[in-house]
């Protein structure tokens, strides 16, 4: 069952890509990331984390390009049961792989909500931003709501798949408000007790109120637990 899933997964992820090639504005990317996180009391965790975007396809073309670097740290504090809040600081290093670009310092609250009662492992997350560059600031909320189904219970690697969707608004002085949605699958393993292995991808409809433009990203995430 759980092979029959992740094929199917990963046929779907080649048949969206292909199917919109064709289309003018369409980019791909290949995001690897690692995130370490440790426990430091029984409702406070941090955690630290890498992610690198790399273009793979955009024109027309396959084409492979570092398009940016992000260090990002985040706090988390689990208030109830159910309840947790969270508060993020995030750097992404964009300038020295394109000159026509800005770096970006962010910062980051979010909410999240995890209902004990649901058949599945169910989480709403609520996150708002602030997005600083060198010649303007920015402001998106963000919702989140993803499911996490176990793929074969009792195996040691534990493996389960994650769907997730999630909706986006950005607002800035220099643009019209902007619309976005996104929709991911991942599969994740454990590779032992404290580490944690993820591929997936992710679309991405940008902007679809205005000037639509359709992303995907192939994902790959290792979580350390210390």
């Amino acid at each position: 069952m759980a092979k029959t899933r992740s094929h199917f997964i990963i046929i779907a992820a080649f048949v969206v890509f292909f199917t919109l090639k064709s289309q003018a504005q369409f980019k791909a990317y290949f995001e690897p990331s690692i995130e370490i996180s440790y426990q430091i009391s029984s409702n406070y965790s941090q955690s630290f984390g890498v992610e690198n975007r790399n273009i793979i396809y955009r024109e027309g073309e396959m084409n492979y390009q570092v398009k940016q670097i992000d260090l990002s740290h985040r706090s988390e504090f689990q208030v109830h049961l159910e309840y947790a809040l969270g508060f993020g600081l995030q750097y992404r290093i964009e300038q020295a792989f394109d000159r026509d670009e800005e770096n970006e310092f962010r910062l980051q609250e979010q909410f999240v909500y995890t209902p004990n009662n649901s058949k599945f492992n169910t989480k709403h997350r609520f996150k708002v931003e602030q997005r600083f560059y060198a010649s303007e600031t920015k402001h998106r909320m963000r919702y989140r709501l993803g499911y996490t189904f176990p793929l074969s219970e009792g195996k040691s690697s534990q493996p389960y798949l994650k769907a997730e969707t999630e909706c986006l608004l950005e607002l800035a002085n220099s643009q019209k408000p902007e619309f976005e949605q996104r929709l991911g699958v991942r599969i994740g393993w454990s590779i032992n007790y404290k580490t944690k292995l993820e591929v997936g991808s992710e679309y991405q409809l940008e902007d679809y109120t205005q000037d639509l433009i359709h992303e995907l990203f192939l994902l790959v995430n290792l979580g350390i637990t210390l």
